[in-house]
């Protein structure tokens, strides 16, 4: 995902030259944001390849265990990434000029190039598969209704812009604004649904989020074992709780909340853990972080793209090979989520190579 750190953008002499004089700067990194959003972006690929084959009548209905997955991933994957988001922005005194220069380039860029780009695609797969035909006129509803998954994108935007209006006011007065605006749409969900406007409770959740992220700056950095281990617990509870209360309306959003900041707050702790002890899996999430954005907007044409591979040449079907719908399902799942991680990395590496990155929206990763 993107940063509202310096240290996020491309590489250029001049910057390397920068650096140079400025040892430090690489020291302002906090190595376990970077894995707390490398677990996330982990979890995002698996979730979106699990939920395409629900979504796709794969797995039969009496499965409980796809749906409960899909469900628990969602509490807490997504809102982790306002929390960071908004921690990250805490600590940044750019100009309000400026910063909305720079969320142009990381936010607003990429939501318009990917979403336009999906769009296109599902034009072109809906000719050939069962699903409703998508015409080309849906591509031009981004401006309201954005095509999964970049909704995220365009909601981030607006709770950077929410924040600008609202940095100069105290922890509490934003977090009490913040809470009123979270829960106002709330009791307006049949109009915005009828007006297919899910990107207002999307970025209303995103925001409360995003200053619970600004706020909790100082106590993140005490985090350890007691409480990652507790609000572990804690969040198998809440979702336990939650799952089993099916509530509905007015109350669904609210509901949530305490199970999805147990699961952001478990998350950020054992990634504390984990940066300070290090060790191949701290590197590879932390990797896989600092690469969030490109593997965002990339890994949906890869986890489909598998699955109707695999449906087409009938590896994965149970009908087709005989084999157990639990296999088949592991082998997409696998195959999905691996190639919805290692093709966005393997096409940003490129792009970088050749100083295309600002190009497609992506991350400048550094090459040999």
């Amino acid at each position: 995902m993107p940063e509202d750190t310096d240290l996020s953008t491309r590489s250029h002499a001049s910057r390397s030259t920068a650096n140079s004089r400025h040892p430090m700067r690489e020291n302002r990194r906090d190595g376990s944001l970077d894995i707390a959003k490398g677990f996330a972006i982990l979890l995002v690929v698996f979730g979106h390849s699990l939920d395409g084959l629900i979504a796709s009548g794969f797995l039969p209905s009496s499965l409980a265990w796809p749906t409960l997955t899909v469900f628990v991933l969602y509490l807490f994957h997504i809102p982790l990434f306002f929390v960071v988001s908004g921690h990250l922005a805490s600590g940044k005194r750019r100009s309000a000029q400026a910063t909305v220069g720079k969320l142009a380039v990381t936010l607003v860029y990429p939501y318009f190039l990917w979403s336009i780009l999906e769009g296109l695609a599902l034009v072109y797969v809906s000719r050939y598969t069962h699903s409703n035909h998508v015409s080309m006129s849906e591509t031009y509803k981004i401006l309201w209704i954005p095509i999964v998954p970049y909704g995220f994108l365009y909601a981030l935007f607006l709770c950077h812009a929410g924040y600008l209006a609202l940095r100069k006011l105290s922890h509490a007065t934003q977090l009490a604004i913040a809470a009123v605006v979270f829960l106002a749409p709330q009791f307006f969900l049949g109009p915005i649904g009828k007006a297919h406007l899910q990107i207002i409770p999307e970025t209303v959740q995103g925001f409360l989020y995003f200053i619970l992220g600004v706020v909790s700056v100082a106590q993140v950095r005490q985090f350890g074992r007691w409480v990652a281990m507790t609000a572990t617990v804690i969040f198998i509870l809440f979702a336990i709780v939650f799952y089993q209360s099916q509530f509905s309306g007015v109350m669904a959003a609210p509901a949530e909340l305490p199970a999805g900041i147990a699961g952001i707050i478990a998350t950020l702790a054992w990634s504390r853990m984990l940066a300070t002890r290090g060790g191949w899996l701290a590197a590879m999430l932390a990797f896989l972080g600092r690469y969030s954005m490109s593997i965002y907007v990339m890994h949906i044409f890869f986890t489909a793209g598998v699955r109707l591979a695999l449906k087409r040449l009938a590896i994965a079907s149970p009908q087709a090979s005989g084999m157990p719908i639990l296999v088949a399902a592991a082998l997409e799942i696998v195959v999905g989520t691996s190639a919805g991680i290692a093709i966005p990395l393997a096409i940003n590496w490129a792009l970088s190579k050749f100083d295309l990155d600002p190009w497609f929206g992506v991350q400048h990763m550094e090459t040999v």
